[in-house]
């Protein structure tokens, strides 16, 4: 049996090297690879998340939700022994961890759940906020694969 992995597809122009080509929300940088460079306002669910806040959200990394769901050490040592118990233990590497749940949270935070193996893009803010809060000591990051 195999498991397949469904991709969702997201609204792209190409090229996107430079962040005021593509960036909205002014918060995007520039990203390794063309998949990694979608901003926070082209992505409908979390457009919905920043429509929720009364006035006009630049980024979804200024909506007061971001910081209590994505960086909040607290919140991200729960949701890591909820994942632990289903999934297993993950690296040692207490930042590398702390990256990999926030991506979940903010997932399940602009999606709920998903379902198994199914992956997609998160906005190069986030990604940069999260990457930030936690770094890779080498500054070396995998970046987004669909598999």
């Amino acid at each position: 049996m195999t498991t397949q992995t469904r991709k969702l597809q997201w609204p792209t122009t190409s090229p996107r090297s430079k962040p005021y080509d593509w960036c909205k929300c002014g918060h995007c940088p520039a990203m390794s690879t063309e998949v990694e460079s979608i901003c926070c306002k082209e992505v409908d669910q979390v457009q919905v998340m920043m429509d929720a806040i009364p006035g006009d959200l630049s980024c979804i990394t200024l909506h007061p939700g971001f910081d209590a769901v994505c960086l909040n050490i607290y919140v991200l040592q729960t949701a890591y022994l909820t994942f632990r118990q289903y999934h297993g233990q993950l690296t040692d590497d207490e930042n590398k961890r702390n990256r990999y749940i926030a991506y979940r949270q903010f997932v399940r935070w602009c999606w709920g759940w998903l379902g198994r193996h199914v992956r997609i893009r998160l906005p190069a803010c986030a990604v940069t906020c999260i990457r930030n809060a936690f770094p890779a000591p080498d500054g070396q990051y995998n970046g987004f694969k669909f598999e």
